[in-house]
C-alpha cells in the first residue's frame, strides 16, 4: 500500500514537472509561430511602403491597384491602406470599406512617432463585423520625407486558424493576446472569444503587466491552474503575448492514467514471468532464448535484419515469438530506410549535441551535407564551428548565445565550408533540452541543405530586382506591345506621361496613343519592321486627348513562345521644345517689350551697314534714353515702370517705317535703325532730324497707366552711316555718345555726333589713366554679396569691385569697367580680381565658413593667350582651393571662336574651376552652346527677376530658364532679388540660390563677417 501511494505521488510530481517543461516548449512553439505571422506582416507592409505608387503623390489609381494586388497575395489581411500624416485615407485595397477614424490608433501614432514598424493596442472592428488588429509602417517619399503610414488590418479569424493548425496537447488552453489583454487567437478547446479581453481576472492582470510570467492560480470554481506568459518578439515592449494555461487536475488525471498503465504493465510482466518460469520448468528454453538474445544483439550493433537471421529451436511458442520479432524488425528497418530516403530527398539531417561531452550524434545526411565521412567518428563542437563560413560565425554565435540565455529556438540560415572548400547554404533549427534543475543538457535540431534553392533565389532576385528597378524607376516611359500593337505593359513613367493607369493603358492600342495623321509615323514603322529597331519623334496623345511631342526608340524581339514583342521607350519633349523656342526668343528679343535685343540689333546693323556702303545709301542710328525714368520706378514701382516701357516701345514702333528696326538694349534705352534715308549726307541728316523731332514730340504726350498720366521725355543721340573706316560698333558708340551730349545739354534734346565730342572722349581717357594708377592701391576694394539657399544659409558669394576715387568719390563698376574693357586695363584689373577672390577663399577657410567665390571674367581677358597659365600661377601662389572658385562669364564670350573658348574652359575645369553664365538671357542664348559648354550654373538677369511674380511674361521666362537648367543639370542663381514676393516665387519655382539687396547688399569682407557673427550670436542667445 505504501509503495502504491509513493509511486502515485512520484508519478504526479513527475507529470507536474513534465507539464511545466511542456508549457515552456509549447510556449516557445506558439511564440515562434506568431513571430512568423508578425514578421510576414512586417515584410508585407515594408513592400507596400517601398512601392513607387505610394511614394509619389500623383499615382492614386496605381496606388489602389498595387494595394489590391498585395491584398490578394496576403489572405490574412482584411484591408491594406495608405494614410497621410493626418490619418486621412489616400488609397486602400478594399474600397468598399468606409474610412475609419484612425488618428488616435496606436499603430498609426507609433509609426509616425517612432518612424518604424508598429503594432496596435486595440482590436479594430470592421464594418463587415470582423475583428482585426492593426499594423503600421512609415512611408517616405523619394526625398526621404515622411508622408504617411502604410496600414495593414490582420483578420483575427485568420490568426485563429493559424494557431489552431498547430498540433498541440488537448488539455492546454492557449491564447494570443494584445497589450490590452484582448484575445486575438485561441486553441480549439478554449472558451475565450476573439476581440474581447480574457475572462480570467488573474491572467488578465498578469498580461497587463507586459512581462513574462509563470504562476499558479485558482479559478472561481477552486480549480488550480498553471499559467505561463511569453512575449512575441518583434512586436515592441507592450506588444503581443502568448498565454498558456493547464488545469492541475488534468495533469493529475494524466498522471493517474500513466500509473494505471504502469500497474497493468507490472501485472502483465509478473504474469509473464510466472508463465516463463512454468514454461522453463516444462521445456528446455535456454537455447531458444540465447538464440533470440543473440539476434537482438546483432540488430542492436547495427547489422541488417537479414544478416542477423539465426536458427531457432523448434518450439512452437518460440517460433511464434521469433516470427513476431522478425516482423517488428522488418517494419522498423523499412521505416528507417524510408526515413533515410526522405532525409536524402529533402536534404534534411538531424543532430543532437551532448553538452557534457561536446560531441554530436548525427544522421548520415548531416555528414553528407558537411562533406565528412561518418567513419571518422563523432563530430566535435570545435570541428563544426570551424566549418562555419567566416563571415557568418559572428551571426551564428549571437543566435546561439541568445538561445543559451533563455531565448527562443534557433532558426537561422548560414553557410558552411566543406573540407574541399565547397560552400553550402543550410537552414538550421535548434533548441535546448534542460534537466529538472533547468540546466541545459542537450542541444538538438536539424539542418537542411538549401544551397541550390539559395543560389537560384539569389540569381532570380538579382535579375528580377535589376529589371524591376530599371523598369519602374526609369525616367523615360516604357511600353510593351504585342504584334498587333496592343499595349501589354507600362511603367510608372509612361503612366504619368499619358495620364492613365497601367490598367487603362493595357486597354489601348497603338492608334489610341499615337496621332495617326503624323506623317513621321509610317516611315518609323517601316524602319522598325525592316531592321527591328527605329528611333525618332512623333506626336502622341494623352488619355484626356491632349497631344504632346515624344522622342522615342522602338525595338522588336520575340518572347519565349516565339511571339513578337515591341518595346517602346519614349520621352515627353514638349517642354524642351517650348524651352528651345523660349530660349530663341530670349536670344534675339527683349523679354519685356518683345522688341529686338542687342544681339539682333547688331546683326541687322551689320547687314544694313554693309548694304549702305555698297549702294552708297545714307542711314541713321538713333540712341534714345528716357529722361528721369528712374523717378517713375522709385515713386510708382517697377510694375508701373515696366508698363511705361512697353507703351514707349509700342509708340516708337508705330512711328517708324516697316524697314526700320526699333530695339531695346537694356533699361530705358532704345535704339532705332533707319536705313536708306537719302543718297547724300546732308539730306540724310535732315531726314534723321525730322524723324527724331517726331519721336520727341510723340514721347512728350502722356501715357495712361491705371488711369494716371505719365510723361516720358527722351534724350536722343543720332549718328549717320556709312563713314570711312566706320564699323557697326562705332555706329552704336557714336549714337550713345551723342545721346549723352543731349542729356548733358539739359535733357529732352536731340544731338548729332560731331568731332567736338572729342572732349568727352578725352575725359574718358583721363578716367582710364586714373584707373591705371588706382590699380594696386587701396582705392580699389573688393566687396562681396552673398548667395543664399531657400533656408537662408549663405553658400556662396560674388566678388564686386568698388573704386573710391580721391576726387570723384565712390565710383560704381558701371563708371569704370567699360573704360577698362576698351583698354588693356581689363586684363590687369581681372588678374587683381582673381587674386583677391583667391585670398577671400583663404579667409573664408580660416573662418571655417566654406563657401564658393564667384569672380567676373571679361571676354577680352579670357581670350588672352596667357590667361590659363596666369590662373594656375595664382592658384599655386595662394594655395586657394580651385573647386570653390567660380568664373562668371557673359554670353558675349561665346559669340566668336566658340571651339577655342570651349577648349580653354575645359583646361580651367580640369584645374577644378567651375563656370557660370552671368546675365543669362540678355545676350547670345543658344541650346547648342549650353549643351557643349562645361557649365555649372546659370544666373538669371535682374531684369527678368524684377518682372516676377506679377508679370506673366517675365514669370514665364524665369520658369523656362529654370526648366532648361534642370534638364541640363545646372544650378541657378537669381540676381537682383529685392522683394519677399520675388524670393518666395523663385524658391517655389525651384531656383537653387538667391542674391540681392533683399537678402544682403554688397559689403567689405570684414563688415560681412562681423554682421554674420552678430546675427549668429543673436540666434544662439534666442535659442
Amino acid at each position: 500500500m505504501l509503495l502504491f501511494i509513493y509511486t502515485t505521488s512520484t508519478i504526479q510530481q513527475d507529470e507536474l514537472s513534465k507539464a511545466k517543461l511542456e508549457l515552456e516548449s509549447v510556449g516557445k512553439l506558439v511564440v515562434a509561430n506568431q513571430q512568423q505571422l508578425v514578421e510576414g506582416e512586417r515584410q508585407i507592409l515594408a513592400t507596400v511602403a517601398s512601392g513607387p505608387s505610394l511614394r509619389r503623390s500623383n499615382l492614386h489609381s496605381l496606388c489602389i491597384e498595387f494595394l489590391q494586388n498585395v491584398l490578394v497575395a496576403s489572405p490574412g489581411n482584411a484591408n491594406i491602406s495608405l494614410l497621410d500624416m493626418h490619418a486621412n485615407v489616400v488609397c486602400q485595397a478594399n474600397e468598399s470599406l468606409p474610412h475609419a477614424q484612425t488618428a488616435s490608433r496606436s499603430y498609426f501614432l507609433n509609426a509616425i512617432a517612432g518612424k518604424e514598424f508598429s503594432l496596435g493596442r486595440d482590436v479594430v472592428r470592421l464594418a463587415s463585423g470582423k475583428n482585426s488588429i492593426g499594423f503600421g509602417m512609415p512611408v517616405y517619399d523619394y526625398a526621404d520625407n515622411l508622408i504617411g503610414v502604410a496600414v495593414g488590418l490582420l483578420d483575427l479569424d485568420y490568426t485563429n486558424r493559424q494557431l489552431q493548425s498547430i498540433a498541440l496537447p488537448e488539455y492546454f488552453h492557449i491564447s494570443v493576446v494584445d497589450a490590452n489583454a484582448n484575445v486575438l487567437a485561441t486553441s480549439v478547446n478554449t472558451t475565450e472569444k476573439l476581440g474581447v479581453p480574457v475572462s480570467n481576472p488573474m491572467l488578465k492582470s498578469a498580461i497587463l503587466r507586459h512581462a513574462p510570467a509563470d504562476f499558479m492560480a485558482s479559478d472561481k470554481q477552486g480549480n488550480a491552474w498553471l499559467h505561463t506568459l511569453k512575449p512575441i518578439g518583434g512586436t515592441g515592449p507592450d506588444g503581443l503575448m502568448v498565454a498558456i494555461s493547464v488545469r492541475k487536475e488534468d495533469i493529475v488525471s494524466v498522471a493517474n492514467g500513466h500509473f494505471r498503465q504502469q500497474l497493468i504493465l507490472m501485472t502483465l510482466a509478473s504474469l509473464a514471468g510466472l508463465l516463463a518460469a512454468w514454461l522453463f520448468a516444462q521445456r528446455c528454453l535456454a537455447k531458444p532464448v540465447a538464440q533470440l538474445l543473440e539476434r537482438m544483439r546483432c540488430v542492436e550493433q547495427g547489422q541488417s535484419f537479414n544478416a542477423c537471421s539465426t536458427p531457432v529451436a523448434k518450439n512452437l511458442e518460440f517460433m511464434e515469438l521469433n516470427e513476431g520479432f522478425s516482423s517488428m524488425l522488418s517494419k522498423l528497418e523499412k521505416n528507417q530506410q524510408q526515413l533515410i530516403r526522405a532525409q536524402q530527398i529533402t536534404r534534411v539531417g538531424f543532430y543532437q549535441l551532448d553538452l557534457q561531452t561536446r560531441l554530436y550524434t548525427a544522421s548520415p545526411i548531416v555528414y553528407e551535407i558537411l562533406g565528412l565521412d561518418p567513419a571518422v567518428g563523432p563530430l566535435t563542437v570545435e570541428q563544426y564551428q570551424s566549418m562555419i563560413f567566416p563571415d557568418d560565425r559572428e551571426l551564428v554565435k549571437k543566435h546561439r548565445e541568445r538561445l543559451f540565455s533563455g531565448g527562443e529556438p534557433l532558426r537561422l540560415q548560414y553557410r558552411l565550408v566543406q573540407p574541399g572548400g565547397t560552400i553550402r547554404w543550410i537552414d538550421a533549427y535548434g533548441f535546448l533540452q534542460k534537466n529538472e534543475q533547468g540546466t541545459p543538457i542537450l542541444y538538438s535540431g536539424a539542418i537542411q541543405d538549401i544551397t541550390d534553392r539559395k543560389v537560384a533565389e539569389q540569381a532570380q532576385r538579382a535579375n528580377e530586382n535589376r529589371f524591376r528597378l530599371l523598369f519602374e524607376n526609369s525616367l523615360d516611359g516604357i511600353l510593351q506591345t504585342d504584334g498587333a500593337g496592343k499595349i501589354i505593359k507600362a511603367n510608372p513613367a509612361a503612366c504619368s506621361i499619358f495620364g492613365m493607369s497601367e490598367a487603362q493603358l493595357i486597354k489601348c492600342t497603338r492608334d489610341d496613343v499615337v496621332f495617326a495623321e503624323d506623317a513621321r509615323l509610317q516611315p518609323l514603322l517601316e524602319e522598325r519592321d525592316a531592321t527591328g529597331q527605329a528611333r525618332g519623334t512623333l506626336t502622341m496623345k494623352r488619355g484626356d486627348g491632349t497631344r504632346f511631342e515624344a522622342e522615342l526608340a522602338a525595338s522588336v524581339y520575340k518572347d519565349d513562345e516565339g511571339k513578337p514583342i515591341c518595346s517602346l521607350i519614349l520621352r515627353d519633349i514638349t517642354e524642351r521644345i517650348k524651352a528651345e523656342q523660349n530660349i530663341h526668343q530670349l536670344a534675339f528679343f527683349d523679354a519685356l517689350t518683345h522688341l529686338p535685343n542687342r544681339r539682333l540689333l547688331m546683326d541687322r546693323l551689320a547687314l544694313l551697314h554693309a548694304v549702305a556702303q555698297h549702294l552708297k545709301q545714307i542711314g541713321a542710328v538713333m540712341f534714345i534714353d528716357l529722361d528721369r525714368f528712374k523717378n517713375v520706378n522709385d515713386a510708382r514701382g517697377h510694375a508701373i515702370g515696366d508698363e511705361l516701357l512697353k507703351q514707349v516701345a509700342d509708340r516708337l514702333s508705330s512711328l517708324m517705317r516697316s524697314e526700320d528696326t526699333v530695339a531695346r538694349i537694356g533699361g530705358d534705352e532704345f535704339v532705332i535703325l533707319m536705313p536708306d534715308l537719302a543718297t547724300d549726307l546732308f539730306a540724310g541728316a535732315q531726314q534723321a532730324m525730322a524723324a527724331a523731332e517726331k519721336i520727341q514730340e510723340k514721347l512728350t504726350l502722356p501715357f495712361q497707366i491705371n488711369g494716371q498720366p505719365y510723361g516720358a521725355a527722351a534724350s536722343i543721340g543720332v549718328t549717320l552711316f556709312p563713314k570711312a573706316d566706320q564699323t557697326t560698333e562705332d555706329l552704336l558708340r557714336e549714337a550713345d555718345t551723342a545721346m549723352y551730349r543731349a542729356k548733358h545739354a539739359g535733357r529732352n534734346r536731340i544731338a548729332f555726333f560731331e568731332p567736338s565730342m572729342q572732349m568727352q572722349v578725352e575725359e574718358r581717357l583721363s578716367l582710364e589713366n586714373e584707373l591705371a594708377h588706382a590699380l594696386g592701391t587701396s582705392q580699389l576694394e573688393m566687396y562681396l554679396q552673398p548667395q543664399f539657399t531657400m533656408h537662408g544659409r549663405p553658400v556662396g558669394c560674388e566678388m564686386l569691385v568698388r573704386w573710391t576715387h580721391p576726387v570723384r568719390g565712390i565710383l560704381s563698376p558701371a563708371a569704370f569697367i567699360p573704360v577698362a574693357e576698351e583698354s588693356d586695363l581689363i586684363c590687369r584689373l581681372g588678374e587683381w580680381t582673381i587674386r583677391e577672390g583667391c585670398q577671400t577663399l583663404l579667409r573664408l577657410h580660416t573662418e571655417e565658413r566654406p563657401m564658393t567665390v564667384s569672380v567676373n571674367v571679361s571676354p577680352r581677358q579670357f581670350h588672352e593667350t596667357e590667361f590659363v597659365e596666369m590662373v594656375g600661377k595664382i592658384l599655386r601662389e595662394t594655395g586657394a582651393p580651385a573647386s570653390q572658385l567660380i568664373f562668371e562669364v557673359t554670353e558675349g564670350l561665346l559669340i566668336d571662336r566658340l571651339d577655342q573658348t570651349i577648349a580653354r574652359m575645359d583646361e580651367l575645369v580640369d584645374m577644378g574651376i567651375r563656370f557660370s553664365i552671368d546675365d543669362f538671357g540678355t545676350g547670345y542664348s543658344s541650346l547648342a552652346y549650353l549643351r557643349r559648354l562645361p557649365l555649372y550654373e546659370l544666373k538669371i538677369d535682374r531684369s527678368f527677376v524684377r518682372c516676377t511674380p506679377d508679370d506673366q511674361g517675365g514669370t514665364a521666362i524665369v520658369q523656362s530658364i529654370l526648366s532648361l537648367a534642370k534638364n541640363l543639370n545646372l544650378k541657378v542663381v537669381a540676381e537682383g532679388v529685392e522683394t519677399p514676393e520675388q524670393s518666395r516665387f523663385l524658391y517655389s519655382a525651384g531656383c537653387d540660390f538667391l542674391q540681392g539687396y533683399l537678402l544682403a547688399p554688397p559689403m567689405p569682407f570684414k563688415s560681412w563677417l562681423q554682421k554674420l557673427k552678430a546675427k549668429e550670436g543673436m540666434q544662439a542667445a534666442a535659442s
